[in-house]
């Protein structure tokens, strides 16, 4: 509701002055409780900002309760040439011989120079078993594009170069079971390939197989199957179980066959199908002494036929290499033995050197760097403790802001926002509990094991020749001897490891626990108290103690509002109704003069 406000036009008085010198005296409880809001905020912000840093010394420490930052391990090989390697927290200290034999290769091979640069037709051709259809219309470009589309599913891509008018395919892995296998009744005129003789065997019979049928009759039953080509024989032996499926045995025998392009299916009549890409190679079929295996399969009648197409088949190979002697095979040039990450770079005659020791310089910086942080965290705690005070030093009023320079208040803010921690609680009996938890022997540890951080080099006081480090004034800092911490963590990596990683399960007791152990638990304790009281920046004001203060005060700060918005209006209706009466006996008295100058 507004007011209409007449202010000294009858009596020739500055209410409107008289009014706001009245108002400022009845805003000092205001300004006090928004002072008292701000002061609040202030805390919150340096709590929150201090638990950022409690945060990071947190995780610091709970990595510091992983063993595998303690078992780190240096890996050298006498030929970077021939392999690198890197140890692992699984290596064991030695030397070991390694001799790489064959290094994996993709699968790969080029078409012709392409004719023209349309396909030329419709076709359809099959890539992995995945079908691929092709229009007249659809360009080189276009075939690479869809070939590239369904390389999750082939796990073959394909480049194509217009200039040179050739695509070049290959796996997207290595190993002996990447491969390409491309057929297709015009995949020859449309890549330019040449035409080899494929043999298809087609198993006919009253089986009636499909893929999801169990062969349960077969259970306990096997079958073999061998093929003879230019290379060593290729054989696959299968047994059957109880929940073989046809679609287990088809899948099986394939990956058994891949080296060798035959390619086995069921069609859609039940028929068992062996596609045979070189028909320089033979295929052999053994059941002859387990009853009824193939006349369940539907093997008993088989009929031939040879077609002369153009078709790619093309294997990758696995890397072959001796570890101490010992054969082994992988499907990467890049592999692990014994904790050894190994990459094989070239074929080599003679054997190299391994050597694993222990990585003493990724041990000592990791805690270095915990050292570092705990000292950063402690420096933090210890300025917010003792930063003084300034009460005088209140926030500032609107009032008081529009009569200084934006450099005078900077320089005020900064003593008004000066020690909001000082001195406080948390804090302070936190700091005590991490300086005991690192003071303290750790229990339950072996007769003669290192037991404190003293015996690893780290303590508040350091003497090194003629120098001395830390006094009472760094207020618990932790000096390091580097040297000192070296030997220990060369020497003895499963002591230092249990310093800082021993866990006794006790809750009622620290004593039986390691250093990070200690410190991470009370990290976790001091960032948990400070959430309670200042919250997070995410945290809702009704959650933590200091948000529910702040909330208060809200009310309050609104409440005073508007009863003191009630006291300016009824001042201004009480000046107002005042300055109407002046002017109504002003109107009189000309009224009355008028009269007696008429009647005169």
């Amino acid at each position: 509701m507004s007011t209409l406000r007449i202010t000294g036009l009858a009596s020739g008085i500055d209410y409107e002055s008289m009014i706001t010198k009245l108002m400022d005296a009845q805003r000092q409880p205001l300004d006090k409780l928004n002072q008292k809001k701000q002061i609040n905020q202030w805390i919150q912000d340096d709590y929150r900002t201090l638990n950022n840093k409690i945060l990071d010394f947190k995780n610091a420490a709970f990595d510091m309760k992983l063993e595998s930052g303690y078992l780190a391990k240096t890996a050298t090989s006498a030929n970077t040439n021939v392999a690198t390697a890197s140890g692992s927290a699984n290596a064991f200290d030695g030397q070991y011989t390694l001799q790489v034999k064959q290094l994996a290769e993709i699968a790969s091979f080029k078409t012709g120079i392409l004719p023209g640069s349309t396909i030329g037709k419709d076709t359809t051709f099959t890539l992995n078993g995945v079908s691929i259809e092709l229009k007249s219309t659809d360009t080189y470009q276009d075939l690479t594009n869809k070939i590239n589309a369904q390389s999750v599913m082939t796990g073959v891509k394909v480049a194509y170069d217009k200039t040179l008018k050739t695509m070049f395919f290959s796996t997207t892995k290595t190993g002996a079971d990447a491969h390409i296998d491309l057929r297709g009744t015009d995949v020859g005129s449309i890549l330019n390939l040449p035409t080899t003789t494929s043999e298809k065997i087609t198993y006919a019979g009253s089986a009636e197989l499909s893929l999801d049928k169990k062969l349960t009759t077969l259970n306990g039953k096997s079958f073999s199957l061998k093929v003879n080509g230019s290379g060593d024989p290729v054989t696959f032996n299968f047994n059957f179980t109880g929940n073989t499926t046809v679609k287990d045995f088809v899948d099986s025998m394939n990956k058994a066959l891949i080296s060798t392009g035959v390619n086995a299916s069921l069609d859609k009549d039940g028929n068992l199908i062996f596609d045979n890409p070189n028909n320089s190679q033979t295929i052999e079929i053994d059941a002859t002494n387990e009853t009824n295996v193939l006349s369940t399969l539907g093997l008993n009648v088989a009929s031939s036929t040879t077609n002369t197409v153009a078709s790619i088949f093309d294997v990758g190979l696995n890397a072959k290499v001796l570890f101490n002697d010992v054969e082994g095979e992988y499907d990467s040039n890049s592999f692990t033995i014994a904790g050894i990450n190994i990459t094989a770079k070239e074929k080599s005659t003679d054997a190299i050197k391994i050597t694993i020791a222990q990585d003493v310089d990724t041990v000592f910086n990791k805690i270095k760097s915990f050292v570092d942080k705990y000292n950063d965290l402690i420096s933090s705690i210890n300025s917010e403790l003792s930063e003084e005070r300034y009460r005088d030093f209140t926030p500032l009023t609107d009032a008081q802001r529009k009569d200084m320079s934006e450099t005078q208040i900077e320089q005020w803010e900064a003593k008004a926002k000066s020690g909001m921690l000082a001195n406080d609680s948390i804090l302070t009996n936190s700091l005590i509990k991490m300086r005991q938890a690192l003071s303290a022997s750790v229990s339950g540890l072996p007769t003669g094991q290192l037991k404190s951080l003293s015996d690893i080099g780290i303590s508040s006081s350091l003497i090194s020749g003629s120098t001395i480090s830390g006094s009472y004034m760094d207020k618990g800092k932790l000096y390091i001897d580097e040297n000192k911490l070296k030997q220990m963590i060369a020497e003895k990596p499963d002591e230092v490891l249990s310093l800082f990683m021993a866990n006794d399960n006790n809750d009622k007791t620290t004593a039986g626990d390691g250093i990070a152990t200690r410190l991470y638990d009370q990290a976790s304790a001091i960032f948990s108290q400070i959430v309670d009281r200042a919250g997070t920046s995410t945290s809702v004001r009704n959650t933590f103690v200091l948000g529910k203060e702040s909330l208060e005060y809200d009310k309050q700060i609104s409440a005073l509002q508007t009863r003191l918005s009630d006291m300016e209006t009824r001042y201004y209706n009480q000046f107002t109704a005042m300055e109407k009466y002046i002017s109504q006996m002003n109107a009189r008295s000309s009224s009355i003069a008028s009269l007696l100058n008429s009647g005169g």
